[in-house]
């Protein structure tokens, strides 16, 4: 059983909300899922549909486009007394946006509250994980580890992901065989440090992008990697439960 380690059941995308949770409780190929916050509003759904679903596990943050100029405190009362919330997150810097210093601000204060709260956080790297290294460099790292999300490959941002103990993920993206500078990165890669991830709805913007197809992940990688499914499946479940401490 795989556990999908970034989806957004929240999405507006996803129109059926408790149908798309009815079909991931059913998979028995799915062990779990953490689904992850955007803003306030879906970090809350996050969390209160990880108190009623076993399976489900939440991330809470706000993601780099979706800032707003407001209090956190909300967010330290999100991750405290609360074992299901096992991250922050997606947090980071977007590129495609002109207002960096507001999203380095706000960036740096989320992981002021992770360290403060002893969680891991899930990083969005889109064009930028340059500047999220130089941000952990120059301000602040994650004290209790970190995982870059659908990773953008770069060999010199993954040598320093991997030289600091963090985690890079990846989903349905791999699957594209013409995409021949992820491969590498992958082939790179130890078994201890990734993740996979459906990353849903947001990777292939379509219905195909169901937990299901965690398994086309999966096998991507063990081809890659000349390994069985099983040997993915094994080491991607224990490097999510290192990450994420309080996943069971």
């Amino acid at each position: 059983m795989i556990i999908d380690s970034h989806l957004h059941i929240n999405s507006k995308v996803i129109r059926d909300k408790q149908q798309a949770v009815k079909n991931i409780n059913n998979d028995t190929n799915i062990e779990s899922v953490i689904n992850v916050g955007l803003d306030i509003e879906t970090s809350r759904e996050c969390v209160r549909l990880s108190n009623k679903e076993n399976k489900f596990y939440a991330a809470v943050g706000i993601h780099p486009l979706y800032i707003k100029e407001e209090n956190s405190d909300w967010l330290i009362r999100m991750c405290y007394n609360n074992d299901k919330v096992v991250a922050i997150g997606e947090i980071g810097l977007d590129a495609s946006k002109k207002n960096s210093y507001q999203q380095k601000i706000n960036f740096i204060r989320q992981i002021m509250i992770a360290n403060a709260v002893k969680l891991p956080v899930i990083i969005h790297s889109n064009l930028s994980s340059r500047e999220i290294i130089n941000t952990f460099e120059n301000y602040l790292k994650p004290q209790y580890g970190c995982v870059f999300h659908g990773f953008q490959p770069n060999l010199d941002d993954l040598k320093y992901i991997l030289n600091n103990g963090y985690y890079v993920s990846f989903d349905g993206r791999i699957t594209n065989k013409n995409n021949k500078q992820i491969l590498e990165v992958l082939n790179l890669i130890p078994l201890d440090r990734f993740l996979v991830e459906t990353n849903r709805p947001f990777s292939i913007k379509d219905e195909r992008n169901k937990c299901i197809n965690i398994k086309s992940v999966i096998s991507e990688i063990a081809e890659t990697k000349n390994l069985s499914e099983e040997e993915v499946e094994y080491a991607t479940n224990k490097n999510v439960k290192t990450l994420f401490k309080r996943m069971k």
